[in-house]
């Protein structure tokens, strides 16, 4: 059995252990270990977030790092990747610039790799899709 360290020593890390149900919002700064149950939101701006394959997240998930062992019912938004190993399963969509996978994982969702996807690139206008109309046009027609 591992003992327990002292605040001092802790490193911002948290644990959400096996047979432990949390609902509602998280909000964590380094790395929160998820061997229990998370019911809700659970965010971080560049932290760390490991499910563990006793973990069932039913959460939307907005983090830096996002590796999964476990069961996740939600969307996952990841600034630096996400990992998903053979245990994981995962289902909702996956937006993050890098995904590895592991032979053996259950994806069911859409997934988009662009970087920065959702604060770099500005929402596509009703113009946008013209001009892309118009240059599928012009070149349709040299």
């Amino acid at each position: 059995m591992k003992g327990f360290k002292s605040e001092s020593d802790d490193g911002g890390q948290g644990r959400i252990s096996r047979g432990v149900q949390v609902s509602g919002e998280v909000l964590f700064a380094d790395a929160l270990y998820v061997e229990g149950k998370v019911i809700g939101k659970l965010t971080s701006e560049s932290g760390s977030l490991l499910i563990e394959q006793t973990g069932d997240v039913q959460a939307d998930i907005d983090v830096g790092v996002c590796v999964i062992r476990g069961k996740v019912r939600g969307n996952v938004t990841c600034k630096s990747r996400v990992e998903v190993y053979k245990t994981g399963r995962v289902e909702g969509d996956i937006d993050s610039p890098v995904l590895l996978v592991e032979e053996g994982a259950l994806l069911s969702g859409a997934i988009n790799m662009s970087k920065g996807a959702a604060e770099k690139q500005p929402a596509k206008t009703p113009d946008d899709h013209t001009d892309a109309e118009q240059l599928r046009k012009s070149k349709g027609a040299a």
